[in-house]
């Protein structure tokens, strides 16, 4: 047991320390391309579950892992779809919520000067701030270490 939980570091620090550097020197990895800067996390994670299928069908074949667990290898797929699709998705409602809550904030400025009320400071700019956030989350991923090729926010 021991053994095999050593095994599981062992993969486990490898994965963190391969798998970022692989991904950003290859930019894409297997044609996959996060759509937005903020998605990349969710790229790494995801092509890291499918280096983990990959050495764990090498460990099962080579049997260095028991038989019993040759059901591991094909969890990673699976998993690592959902970490760089429905997961990744969370960064979009992030932007939306962040862009929403900007609109409001830059609104609430001439609605509390409308009704005679004064904040003592312009929200105008904090809505703006919150927007420039939201639209940096939509960026697109580029390779163009430049900058982005595509800005849906200018």
């Amino acid at each position: 047991m021991k053994k095999i939980i050593s095994i599981g570091v062992a993969l486990a620090l490898l994965t963190m320390a391969v798998v970022p550097g692989a991904v950003a020197a290859q930019c894409e990895y297997e044609g996959i391309a996060p759509s937005t800067y903020a998605k990349i996390p969710f790229t790494i994670i995801g092509t890291g579950f499918y280096l983990m299928e990959t050495i764990l069908d090498a460990l099962v074949d080579g049997e260095l892992l028991p038989a019993e667990v040759d059901w591991l290898p094909a969890l990673m797929q699976p998993m690592g779809d959902w970490a760089m699709g429905p997961l990744a998705w969370t960064v979009d409602m992030l932007a939306w919520g962040i862009g929403l809550a900007g609109t409001v904030v830059g609104s609430l400025s001439g609605v509390m000067t409308d009704l005679g009320m004064d904040l003592g400071m312009d929200l105008t700019s904090v809505g703006d701030l919150m927007n420039d956030v939201a639209c940096a989350l939509f960026t697109p991923f580029s390779c163009n270490i430049t900058g982005a090729a595509w800005n849906p926010c200018e």
